[in-house]
């Protein structure tokens, strides 16, 4: 589990550094995008198209990180009921069905659709569309990760002992 811990923490902090960023940057571009819409009465094509997919990779990036903290949106009404055993099985059965779901349509159709839009060229960036729809299979990648993190959590923390309710994850107790 140490392992999985150091992991984890290495790719939130990528996550966490390269929203950040991406946010920086997006906000200088839609900014002058701004600027030179209404003030030089030039709009600028480059700044937006690029704030467009800089917006995709922060979302993805964004729902990856918020995933992997479990600080995503989670009705656990039910499942804070169970007991111990039950509320491990649940949270293993709920990880691998979101571990096949991302599997499938995140990182193989992302990648199939990546490599099928590869072809095609942004006309205001003149770069290849698959940069951003590397985007699913990338954050694909992390979020099985995450899911397996997770399985391998919910584990650790039956054999402690321990329960981990829902308020208490997302910082709202």
């Amino acid at each position: 589990m140490k392992v999985l811990n150091k992991i984890k923490f290495w790719l939130d902090k990528i996550f966490e550094y390269a929203s950040t960023a991406i946010l920086a940057v997006m906000t200088v571009l839609v900014c002058y995008q701004v600027f030179a819409r209404y003030v030089l009465h030039n709009p600028s094509a480059v700044s937006e198209a690029l704030s467009q997919y800089l917006f995709v990779w922060m979302i993805m990036f964004g729902s990856a990180y918020v995933y992997g903290s479990r600080e995503h949106l989670t009705i656990d009404i039910l499942k804070d009921k169970f007991g111990p055993k039950m509320n491990m099985i649940v949270e293993i059965v709920t990880n691998i069905c979101l571990f096949l779901f991302v599997l499938l349509i995140c990182v193989i159709g992302g990648y199939l659709y990546t490599v099928k839009a590869a072809v095609q060229i942004d006309p205001a960036l003149r770069i290849s569309k698959a940069v951003i729809y590397a985007s699913l299979p990338f954050t694909g990648a992390a979020t099985l990760y995450y899911a397996v993190y997770n399985c391998v959590a919910a584990v650790e923390n039956f054999r402690k002992g321990k329960r981990q309710f829902g308020d208490e994850l997302s910082g709202t107790a």
